[in-house]
């Protein structure tokens, strides 16, 4: 089969990484990828083992790019075509009604946005995703399906004094240090000015603590208008460390003594898998498939900084970090092989043959291409 993925994400993020894994996985099963990529991203840059095809893209929804794209896949024979992303969405919604492409759409955010409307099939990457997708009318009920990201566990250590000692000399983080924070990029979705409330707390009772947040710190149009005046303060001094975007990300994980999440929105984040992975303590705004993945007493509501401060101050007990660490890793372990049973499955199921659709809107082009049915098999 060959598959089409349009990834309009520059960056090293979720998106990213997820798109990745699945590529391989695809390739991986005797499958022909072509991925159009943005100019200078992240996944650019990766090394993928199979018969795969590379295209950068600006993503410009012009005439002149849209055609150059469209031209380029069809004469390489596509059976369907993949998007992530917003601007990867935007050149589905034109091949599908201009061609009649066969288009699936990974929610990878909840945005209300026209191309929705558009797609053969909509992959929800967690209950909270698709609720909202059906919710607004943006998918049909029968189109949209929960599949949830790919994640290879094995491909993730479990922190080790060595690793834990290594990576927080890379980053210049003192030994004795208790660490918590994240890895994301700055902005407001991800809400990282409660994890500066959470480590003010943590001193305010006494605990040598800091804050470690790798991922840009450029916030775009996604400001926190406290962050500044946050991170400015007096006692916050010395304790905050910003190394930016990192391509080493996942080695220095096992600096972290608990990883925080602190999102206001999410759907099915890699970052806290990744950590939970590595046998970290996750806590976690109730967001996206964390509720699914985390214990209640590891889960709270967007902005109670109390609740995930006094959690925190718990796992300062070196023997219940590890305890909690090691139920994670069995967790992550356990949502990997579900995700793609899951995946096997409905795929397996969920589709009629049908020959290549023509008309569009509102995911009512009738059954689906075989192409779209077959390609949601993912391996």
């Amino acid at each position: 089969m060959k598959i089409a993925h349009l990834v309009g994400h520059g960056a090293l993020n979720g998106v990213a990484t997820s798109s990745r894994i699945l590529i391989q996985a695809q390739l991986d099963a005797g499958h022909e990828v072509m991925l159009v990529h943005s100019l200078g991203s992240w996944i650019e840059q990766q090394q993928f083992s199979g018969p795969i095809r590379m295209m950068g893209s600006n993503f410009a929804t012009t005439p002149k790019e849209l055609r150059r794209v469209g031209y380029a896949i069809r004469d390489w024979g596509e059976d369907v075509v993949h998007t992530h992303g917003s601007r990867g969405n935007k050149f589905g919604l034109v091949f599908r009604c201009a061609a009649g492409t066969p288009i699936v759409m990974t929610a990878h955010a909840r945005q209300y946005q026209l191309p929705w409307l558009f797609a053969h099939e909509v992959i929800g990457l967690s209950q909270w995703t698709v609720d909202y997708y059906i919710k607004y009318w943006l998918v049909s009920r029968r189109h949209i399906h929960l599949l949830p990201n790919m994640f290879d566990v094995s491909r993730v250590e479990p922190v080790s004094a060595t690793s834990r000692a290594r990576a927080r000399a890379v980053l210049g983080i003192r030994e004795q240090a208790f660490l918590v924070g994240s890895v994301g990029q700055l902005g407001r979705r991800k809400n990282q000015s409660d994890m500066v409330r959470v480590l003010r707390q943590l001193l305010g009772k006494g605990v040598d603590a800091e804050l470690l947040v790798v991922g840009s710190t450029q916030q775009g149009n996604d400001i926190m208008p406290e962050w500044d005046g946050a991170i400015a303060a007096p006692e916050m001094q010395g304790r905050i460390h910003l190394p930016g975007l990192r391509t080493d990300a996942l080695d220095l994980l096992p600096a972290f003594d608990v990883f925080l999440m602190t999102s206001r929105d999410e759907q099915a984040p890699i970052a806290p898998l990744e950590a939970m992975a590595a046998a970290l303590p996750v806590l976690s705004t109730r967001v996206g498939n964390m509720v699914d993945l985390l214990p209640e007493e590891q889960t709270f509501a967007v902005g109670d900084v109390d609740g995930m401060a006094a959690a925190a101050l718990e796992l300062r007990d070196e023997a219940r970090r590890r305890a909690v660490g090691q139920a994670g890793r069995q967790e992550s372990h356990a949502s990997s092989t579900r995700g793609a049973s899951l995946a096997r499955s409905t795929g397996s199921t969920a589709w009629p043959s049908s020959g290549r659709a023509k008309s569009a809107g509102k995911n009512s082009a009738g059954p689906e291409p075989p192409a779209v049915r077959n390609e949601m098999l993912l391996v």
